[in-house]
Parts: C-alpha cells; structure tokens; sequence
C-alpha cells in the first residue's frame, strides 16, 4: 500500500514537472502604473485675499466655497503619511499666514487687497513643492496669458504638471474686473445652485502628486457640491486592451497568429500570440476610459522588451517587430491591426510590445474643454445710458484652458496609459 502511494506521489510530481515545462507564467506582468508612492508631501496654498472674493463668505453659515478649502487639508491628510502644509495671503502682496490666520478665510474681513496677479504667485512658488492657488480668476485676456507663460516655464517645462478644479458656491457681493474695461456689479446667486459662481484651484506640482491630490479631493467633496476637474499631465488615463474577433469571411486569405494564454498565468487579461515565421497580423481593441471619444486623429507608438531568464525582467530591444499598423476609431474605442514581421528578431523568446495611443493636438484641446461642459456663467451689468451688457464670464477661463493645453501638448506629450501584447517567438 505504501508503495503504491509513493508511486502515485511521483507520477503526480512528474506530471507538475511536465506541465510547469511548458508554461512561460513566471514572464513579468505589465507593470502597473501607481498614482504616487511617495509618503511625504510638503504643499504651500495660497488664498486669494483680493475684494472680489468676498462674495464666498457673505453667509452666516459655511458656504461651498468654505467646505472646498477646508477640504484641501483633508485632501492632504487621507493622502499622505506624512503632510506639512504652509498658507499664504496673497494680493497686494504675499504674506505667510498661521494656523490661526487661516481661519479667517471664511470671513469677509479676510478679503480686503485690489490685485490678482497669479503669473507673479506661480513665479514664487517653490516647484519642489505641491503648489495650491485658490482665487476666482477675474482676469483680463493679457494676464491669462502671462499666467499660462509662467506655468510653462516653471513646471510643464520642466516635466512638471497642473491641474485646474473648479468649484461653484453660493455669493452675495461685487464681482470685480468683468471684461476689457474690468466693470464690476453687484451679484447674489440666491439658493438655486444652477446661480452660483465658480471659483477655481490651480493645483501645481510633480505630475503623480498632482493627479494624486485631485483624486483624492474629489473623493472628499460633498456630493451636492459642482465641480469640474482638468488635469495637465501626460496621463489621459487607463484603457483596456482586448483580443478582437476576426471576421475571416471578410478578410479572405489574412493571415493572424493564434491567440494563446500561457505565456502570463493562465486567465490573464492580456492579448498574447503564438508567432510564426511568416508575416501575420493581430486584430486588437483598445477601450477608451469612461467612453472617451478622440476623433480620427490619432498617433500610435511602440516600444519592444525581449525577456531575458537570467535577469528575470525584461529588456528594452530594437527590432522593428510592427512593420505597419492600422487604427480606426469607434463609439467605445480604437480599433487596432498591427502587421507583425517576425523575421527582424535575432532570437526567439518572450516579446512584450507596449503600444501607446495619442490624440492629437486639436482633439485633446477639445477633450481638454469638454470637461467644462455644462458650465457658463452670464453676468448681465448695467454701464451708464448704455444700456444693459450679458458677458459670459466663463470666456476667459476656457482661453485660458485651451492656450494651456496647447503648451501641456507640446512639453508633455499626454497619451494613455502604455498597453502590451505579448508574443512568443
């Protein structure tokens, strides 16, 4: 009976052997990308202290805009261990502010200064740091743009990135500075939530720590309050890349490479091929984050890894295997027919391909924009005899947003996240 046992035990180890042979699920998995692992955030935030900002806080009880600055610590408390946060008072001129000073933000004795000039605050912020600049962005054109000059050349110049959140609360004030020849009026948004005025965050900083801080901002923030949430940096997010389905009666004579699933762990949500040494296709679809849609412009990029056993990782090689590539944009996605010429690898092995999908420039300035959909705000003034005046107030900061995406294009090159398909040669 022992024997018996002993033999099966064997047999079953033998078995294990043979099947683990032939099994290539110890290859690395795509790398996963990780918003930020620092544990340590030093982050200085600046309060508008100007008089157009008083309208917030006119309330006997805590606005919207009263919640959204204090959740910006909490923001910083849930998302890092380790937090040290600095305030500043800034309009006339910029002053350190404590503990107990920053509590009068929320009221209107707080907002006394005449002067906005945000170009000057990014110029003082210290670009190690997370940077928070909080004000209404009442600007003329002029400004806007000497705003966008000096966040290009102290961040998105330097691979850095930004962020603009914008929040709408209740008011009851002057609205100061509105248009060309800067009229101000008098505004109050009553209880209708469809009434009040946006206020914006301009969030400056190292990219992973300024998408970050965003996703956990958002997290914080009441569901009742309205926001919208533009991110520079050159992640536009995370798709899914599939197998896709070939029609053969429609495709008469192709030839693809079988699909497999061994060469990761078995079940694995990767596209993976067995190839050839002929020349063949792949037919892939890439599914856009919450049904993006791009338009046709559309750039797709390679890079090639070969594994390597010894080092247990792969490694960056040359060979061109993609001769030529075709995508095709859908409702939910991309797409995708990569032409594949095995012939061009010096060995065989393990390939990784990483594929990375680009808008371009005119479709992310729209995709940009199109996350202030829903928001216009149109002040209606009186000036003299002239007569009543409707100016949407909300002009100026979507220039401000197209001019920044232009500059965030060309520094940072935005893409979604890097996908891979995996060939076994």
């Amino acid at each position: 009976m022992m024997k018996r046992m002993i033999t099966a035990a064997a047999m079953l180890v033998v078995l294990m052997a043979l099947l683990g042979c032939g099994s290539s699920a110890q290859v690395a998995p795509p790398p996963e990308r990780t918003v930020s692992d620092n544990n340590n955030i030093e982050c200085a935030v600046f309060l508008d202290g100007s008089m157009s900002m008083q309208g917030f806080v006119n309330f006997p009880v805590a606005t919207e805009y009263v919640d959204a600055i204090n959740n910006i610590e909490q923001t910083l408390t849930v998302g890092w261990k380790n937090e040290n946060i600095t305030y500043y008072r800034f309009g006339d001129r910029v002053q350190k502010i404590d503990a107990r000073d920053r509590l009068m933000f929320a009221r209107s004795g707080f907002y006394s200064d005449l002067l906005t000039q945000l170009d000057e605050i990014v110029h003082a912020t210290n670009t190690r740091n997370l940077n928070i600049i909080v004000s209404d962005f009442l600007q003329t054109d002029q400004d806007f743009q000497k705003l966008v000059t000096a966040i290009k050349a102290d961040y998105l110049r330097n691979s850095k990135g930004a962020a603009l959140i914008g929040v709408k609360s209740r008011f009851k004030g002057y609205v100061y500075d509105v248009g060309l020849n800067k009229e101000q009026f008098y505004y109050s948004s009553g209880e209708e939530q469809k009434s009040f005025r946006p206020f914006y965050m301009l969030v400056l900083g190292e990219q992973r720590s300024v998408e970050k801080f965003c996703s956990y901002y958002k997290q914080g923030l009441a569901n009742a309050i309205d926001y919208k949430l533009i991110c520079w940096t050159d992640d536009l997010g995370a798709g899914k890349l599939e197998t896709a389905a070939v029609d053969y009666k429609q495709l008469a004579g192709i030839k693809t490479y079988a699909a497999v699933d061994d060469i990761l762990a078995m079940g694995a949500e990767v596209p993976q091929y067995e190839l050839q040494e002929r020349q063949g296709s792949v037919y892939l679809f890439y599914r856009l984050p919450q049904k993006q849609l791009l338009g046709q412009g559309l750039e797709v990029k390679y890079q090639y890894e070969l594994w390597n056993n010894e080092g247990h990782k792969f490694r960056r090689t040359f060979p061109e295997l993609v001769a030529s590539s075709e995508a095709e944009v859908r409702s939910e996605g991309v797409s995708l027919r990569l032409d594949l010429q095995p012939g061009v690898l010096q060995s065989g092995g393990i390939y990784r391909v990483g594929l990375l999908l680009q808008p371009d420039s005119d479709i992310y300035k729209k995709l940009q924009l199109s996350k202030m959909d829903g928001w216009k705000m149109e002040d209606s003034f009186e000036v003299d005899s002239k007569g009543i005046f409707a100016i949407d107030t909300m002009l100026d900061i979507k220039k401000f947003i197209r001019n920044l995406s232009d500059v965030a294009y060309v520094n940072l090159h935005p893409h979604y996240q890097e996908a891979y398909v995996y060939c076994r040669y």
